[in-house]
Order: C-alpha cells, then structure tokens, then sequence
C-alpha cells in the first residue's frame, strides 16, 4: 500500500505537469513545417493510424475520450517511408503548435480537461500528405472544476480560524487554570491567616477587658498569641514561597519539608529519618498547584502526628516512581481507624486535595498500627 505522502507527492506532481502544459507546446523546426496547401501532394497516401494507446490500454481510432487520471495518450501512424511525421494539437487556450518526428508515433502526457483536435501528416519528398485529424476528449480533474480553488482558498481560511479558535481556547484555558490558582490560594489565606488573625484581635479584645488577670495568665495570653503571629506568618511564607516559579527544583521542596519536620517533631524528642534519594538539583515537572497541594498534605500530616499519634519515630522517603514521584510517611504512634476518621474531616482534607491534582494517595493505618501515608507525584 502506498503511503499517504507518496500518493499526495504524486497528486502535487500531476497537478503540476498538467499545469505546465497549459502554457503551451513544443514546435516543430520552421523548416519542416509544411506550407500551406501548395506542397501537399495528393498522389500521397493519407496517413493511416496503427494503434492509439491511453495509459498503455489500446483505444479505437475515431474519438478517443479520456478520462481525468488518465496520464498518457499515445498515437502510432502505420509506416509509409516518409522523412518526417508531424502531428499538431490544438484546444480553446491553446495555440496550435505542431511537433515533428522521424518516427511514426507520438506522445503526450497529463493533458488538462478539454476537447482536443489532433491533426497529423507526413513528409515525403519535399512534399506533405493530406492532414487527417482526430478528436481527443479529456475530462476534467477535480483542480480544473470551476469551485476547486474558490473550495480551497475555503478550506485555508477554516484551517486558519480553526488554528486560531484553539489558541484562543488554550488562552482562555490557561486564564481559567489561573484563576482557579488563585482562587484556591485566596481561600487558603482566607481559612488559615483570616481565622488566625481573627483569633488573635479576640485574645488582644479579651486581655483589654480582664482587669484583674494575674501575671502567669498575662504571660500565658503573650505566648498564645505569639504562637498564633508565628503560625501565621509561616502559612504567609509558605503560600508566597509555593507559588514561586524560581523555587521549581527538588531541593527547594524537600529541604523545606525536612526544616518543617524537625521544628515540628525534634522539640518532642521524635526520631526523625528523611531519606530522599531523587538527583540533586532536579527540576520538577509539576504545576504551582501541585507543588502548593503537595507540602499542604505533607504539613498537615507532620501537624496531626505532632497533635495526636504519640509517636516515637517517624520516617520520611522521597524517591522516583514509574508514574512520577513518591511521598511516603510513617509513623508507629496509636493509629486511627480510617473509616471512622473518615466520617468527619480531618483525613477527608488529604483525599480531596490529592484527587484536584490527580496524585495517588493512600494512607493505611489502624488502632496501634501506626500511620502510613503514600501519594504518588504525576510529572507533566
């Protein structure tokens, strides 16, 4: 079977050479062309055609139709000891032109659409024989109907605005993905900062109003609030520092994974193993918004280990994976029943998380069986 750029090269080809043959014809040398009718020499015996052939099939001798994908016509005149044979083919939009020959036969290939006179005679002597003509009809290729190029010209216009509907529809795309980044960030700043925020103006609120608070309960205000400024400020920097471009490399990410783990768990006398054996300095192929889900899942589960698994040691293991990159933690605190757990909404935060970034997340756990948590990074 043919390929599909070997048939369409053939097309082009084709279309080309009939084109070129609308510009005209090959002569035959002035001096072998016959003088009108004072040199013929009736004694002569009129030219006899032998065979008439299209695309090397054997045609009759009186009209010969052609069709459009036919690509060569032949005509063979019987031998009649002449000097020369000339044949001559005329069309409306061409000039008569004639062709000369030692030969008895001629040829002409990709003829365009249209009824065609083929006159042909010999040479003698000097002398001509009379002119016999021949009535050629070839029909037309879809490129000469009169809607092709109006069809065409059609066609490149609907590529153009297709090629430009879908950019533009990239755009909006990549406008909408945007603003759903940021709406997602609004709502985290909203949720964390706002509520912490808010919580600290009512503590300000309530020591203004408690007169008589004793120094130790002042002070322990001061620490909560102080607490409450320093949660706050690390959630700001987290969300400015997630959505930078600059900070796209595994270092940047995991480095910062690692100081979180330790402030959080070394102060509670928790061993701490960070294992991460992906290349130094790797690029990662994933979005902001995963990057931003990513280490939001990572410190919510460092937070609830910190606040409720009692545990002695946790294990942190950053690899590659076939489907991209792995995240595993473990710990061997108390466990939890998941299914429960499930039912309210602390572990429900991992899940939908994971599942607006497309990455694989599981946690398996049970009541004095530790946690372990694993999600599986798609790359782009």
């Amino acid at each position: 079977m043919k390929s599909p750029s070997v048939t369409f090269s053939g097309c082009v080809f084709y279309l080309f050479a009939k084109s070129m043959l609308l510009c005209g014809c090959v002569t035959a040398p002035p001096n072998q062309v016959c003088p009108p009718e004072e040199n013929i020499d009736a004694t002569l015996q009129p030219p006899v055609i032998a065979k008439i052939m299209v695309n090397g099939r054997t045609q009759p001798s009186d009209t010969i139709v052609m069709q459009a994908s036919d690509e060569e016509f032949m005509i063979e005149l019987q031998p009649a000891q002449a000097d020369s044979y000339f044949f001559k083919l005329a069309v409306d939009g061409l000039s008569p032109c004639g062709r000369a020959s030692i030969y008895p036969q001629m040829g002409y290939t990709f003829l365009p659409g249209g009824n065609y006179q083929l006159e042909y005679w010999y040479e003698k002597k000097g002398a001509c024989s009379l002119h016999k003509t021949l009535n050629i009809q070839v029909g037309q290729s879809i490129s000469e109907q009169a809607w092709f190029r109006p069809a065409l010209i059609m066609y490149f216009i609907l590529i153009i605005g297709a090629v430009a509907l879908l950019w533009k529809l990239d755009k909006t795309r990549q406008s909408l993905s945007l603003q759903k980044i940021r709406n997602r960030i609004a709502a985290d700043l909203h949720d964390e900062v706002s509520s912490d925020l808010s919580g600290i103006a009512i503590s300000m609120t309530t020591l203004e109003r408690r007169r008589n608070v004793s120094p130790n309960d002042f002070a322990k205000s001061i620490q909560e609030i102080r607490q409450t400024l320093s949660d706050t400020q690390n959630n700001l920097s987290d969300t400015v520092w997630a959505i930078k471009p600059e900070k796209d490399s595994s270092d940047e990410l995991f480095q910062r994974m690692k100081k979180f783990v330790q402030q959080m768990l070394e102060p509670q006398q928790i061993r701490i193993s960070f294992d991460n054996t992906l290349p130094h300095d790797k690029t990662l192929k994933i979005t902001m918004e995963q990057r931003h889900n990513v280490f939001k899942i990572f410190k919510e589960a460092i937070h609830n280990i910190y606040k409720h698994a009692r545990a002695t040691e946790v294990k942190v293991l950053i690899c590659p994976h076939p489907d991209g990159i792995l995240l595993e933690i473990c710990d061997n605190g108390i466990g939890f029943d998941l299914e429960a757990e499930r039912n309210g909404s602390g572990v429900n935060n991992y899940f939908w998380r994971a599942q607006e970034q497309m990455i694989d997340l599981k946690v398996v756990t049970s009541p004095g069986k530790g946690v372990q948590l694993k999600m599986v990074i798609p790359q782009m």
